[in-house]
């Protein structure tokens, strides 16, 4: 519509229609000289010794008086009666009767002397009084009143831009021939469209003004589109149309077809405006009136708002909706849930702002609870029933099945008795004992008894074997690889990963001889591991002063970068005690990066788990470039985990493969070990 409107504003015959149109109604109003014969009253003679081509409003004849009793007969009888059903009060002749003399002239001959009733005064071409506005009339009228059934407008209008006078309309309302600017409707939300032209008079812009009760419509809901008219550079009008409520109802009720458009019996789309009113037609209004108005009446809606539902056949300005996905929806949100609708039914509803400017609407599309869950329910019974069917089936092949094992265990118990002795070779069936079943289970129990001895040695070589696997590769690598692959890969797109330096280990093993040195090293690590597996973290065999963590490669976890910051910290807090301990002095360089990883653990000659990827290696030269007691980030975990921890922007990092990265470190200042809150304390 936007597009369209701004489009017919270009249009050659637009803007020959608007100066035309436009210079008729000033001659009508004695405000330009007359340039053609034109019938009563302006054929009556004009002042002795007048020049025609300079007649002006004062020379020109008033409206007779049977013409202006003829209008108010229109308002008063056919008007006001319509008007006053919409409207608080009493409409008075002296509000809304045309001021003007050209608006006078052209309701007497287009609407109060119109033979076509009222709804139907677009169907007249030409008045016959031999104006020069009329012969326009009967030029353009035709084609502009098939546009705009072309293009679904309610109403079309051209308006001159410095009065505000509404010079041509197609189906011939009240508001025809007057002024938006001083006349009886300056202060409805048409006025204000036509207002918003004037201060924004580029070519191009089309404004949009909201719902309002439009009183020459009767009080029905309007909106409206204004445009500028340009002749060249020249603005000759304003090119106005009111928006057809009917073309937005079929689309948002796929022409009533809701069914076929997916809503199935209860769902609906509709538009709510920033004043929680509809702008759209409940789709329960259309279908079962009277039921949506008991539906109404049972959840409280005042009973005025209700008859005037009712009389209107809309609830569009009328239906209140201030529930919980409306509210949602003009706070910026959109989403989908369970809320009681406007109607007090509980609803799955999806809510979302519509991007049009100029106005403030929501949208929401919603379905009864009931429906939405309605193929949910018919399967639970579904899955009931085939559960109690195959529970009798099973019940019964097992009735069977026992029946036909008692008599094979006799049968068994000459071999189990071979087997315990270990003789599996020879053995015959033998006739039957008098106490076969307390046979079967001693020669079982012994059979069992060496099966056992024989397990348990298996069994904890297993879980031997299980153990170091697990500190090697992750849990689910390791059931992965006791089920027989040979070469597991791991990928994911957000993982973190920690790499430390140890400062000063290498000078610790010139301090101690060899064994007491790797007692001391496997308490360190077993210190650091046992802190990564409390954090869900899976540490990697260290290399010389590297220790290696990463958290969301092999188990995918959203808070995987507060793990690993978590570790860090772990860590320092361990080498601090380490220190004091042992009376030693070992530093930290900490590289910590958030990224796409990849991992493999290769089982051939000797198992191994390697990680690589663009990320590991950002983490690497963090660890390099890291000064010494400090822990260094990637800006992607600065993201992650800032509202955590205090952090401090620190220089980039050039990496040659990659370019350069914006890194931060710990504020040491402000940030704790313990609680993640005062200064790190390195040893």
């Amino acid at each position: 519509m936007y597009a369209q409107i701004g489009t017919l504003a270009e249009d050659r015959m637009i803007v020959t229609a608007m100066v035309e149109f436009n210079r008729a109604f000033n001659r009508l109003n004695g405000s330009l000289p007359l340039s053609l014969p034109l019938s009563l009253p302006l054929s009556l003679p004009l002042e002795e010794n007048s020049d025609p081509d300079s007649a002006n409003v004062s020379s020109l004849p008033p409206i007779p008086p049977a013409w202006q009793q003829s209008l108010k007969n229109y308002y008063t009888q056919e008007f006001f009666p319509r008007l006053s059903q919409n409207i608080a009060g009493k409409p008075i002749f002296e509000i809304y009767q045309p001021e003007q003399r050209a608006a006078q002239y052209l309701q007497y001959h287009y609407i109060a002397n119109n033979p076509k009733p009222v709804g139907k005064k677009d169907e007249l071409m030409q008045a016959n009084d031999g104006s020069e506005y009329s012969q326009l009339h009967s030029l353009y009228h035709p084609l502009l009143r098939n546009l705009i059934k072309q293009f679904g407008y309610y109403d079309l209008f051209l308006i001159d831009t410095d009065t505000g006078n509404i010079v041509y309309s197609v189906y011939k309302e009240t508001d025809f021939g007057t002024s938006l600017k001083d006349g009886p409707y300056a202060n409805s939300n048409f006025a204000e469209v036509v207002e918003a032209v004037r201060k924004n008079p580029e070519p191009g812009a089309v404004q949009i003004i909201d719902f309002d009760s439009y009183r020459p419509s009767y009080g029905a809901p309007a909106a409206f589109f204004a445009t500028p008219i340009y002749n060249g550079t020249r603005q000759v009008g304003i090119l106005a149309a009111q928006l057809p409520v009917d073309r937005i109802n079929d689309v948002l009720t796929g022409k009533q077809n809701w069914q076929n458009e997916g809503l199935g019996n209860s769902g609906e789309v509709y538009l709510v405006g920033s004043d929680y009113l509809m702008r759209s037609v409940s789709r329960f209004l259309l279908e079962d009136a009277e039921g949506y108005l008991a539906a109404l009446q049972k959840v409280g809606t005042p009973e005025d708002n209700l008859e005037s539902i009712k009389r209107l056949d809309t609830s569009i300005l009328l239906q209140t909706v201030k529930t919980e996905g409306v509210l949602a929806a003009f706070q910026g949100k959109s989403g989908t849930q369970i809320i009681d609708d406007y109607r007090g039914i509980p609803v799955l509803s999806s809510y979302n702002l519509v991007d049009i400017k100029g106005v403030n609407w929501a949208i929401l599309a919603e379905i009864d609870l009931a429906e939405a869950y309605e193929p949910l329910y018919n399967l639970q019974q579904y899955i009931l029933t085939i559960t109690v069917v195959l529970v009798f089936i099973v019940t019964s092949i097992a009735i069977v099945a026992a029946n036909a094992l008692v008599k094979p265990i006799s049968l068994l118990i000459e071999d189990s008795r071979k087997i315990a002795g270990g003789d599996m070779q020879e053995g015959g069936l033998q006739s039957l004992a008098q106490d076969e079943l307390s046979s079967l289970v001693e020669s079982f129990n012994e059979v069992i008894k060496n099966l056992k001895d024989q397990q348990g040695l298996v069994i904890e070589k297993e879980r031997e074997n299980e153990k170091l696997i697990r500190h090697i590769v992750p849990q689910s690598v390791a059931d992965r690889l006791k089920n027989g692959e040979k070469k597991i890969v791991n990928s994911t797109e957000q993982a973190t990963v920690l790499v430390v330096n140890i400062e000063g280990l290498i000078r610790l093993s010139k301090r101690w001889n060899v064994s007491e040195y790797a007692d001391i090293l496997h308490e360190l690590m077993n210190s650091f591991n046992e802190a990564a597996e409390q954090l869900d973290v899976l540490s990697i065999a260290p290399i010389g002063e590297l220790y290696f963590a990463v958290c969301g490669l092999s188990v995918p976890r959203i808070d995987h970068a507060k793990r690993i910051m978590d570790l860090g910290f772990e860590i320092v807090e361990i080498l601090q005690v380490f220190n004091h301990k042992y009376g030693v002095s070992l530093g930290f360089h900490i590289g910590i990066a958030t990224g796409e990883m990849m991992a493999a653990a290769i089982d051939s000659k000797y198992l191994n788990y390697y990680l690589w990827g663009q990320t590991f290696l950002v983490a690497v030269h963090l660890n390099r470039q890291a000064t010494l007691g400090t822990i260094r980030v990637t800006e992607d975990v600065y993201e992650s985990v800032k509202d955590l921890y205090s952090f401090e922007e620190s220089e980039s990092l050039q990496i040659p493969e990659i370019g350069s990265l914006k890194t931060w470190k710990i504020n040491q200042d402000k940030t704790d070990i313990q609680d993640h809150t005062p200064k790190l304390r390195i040893g």
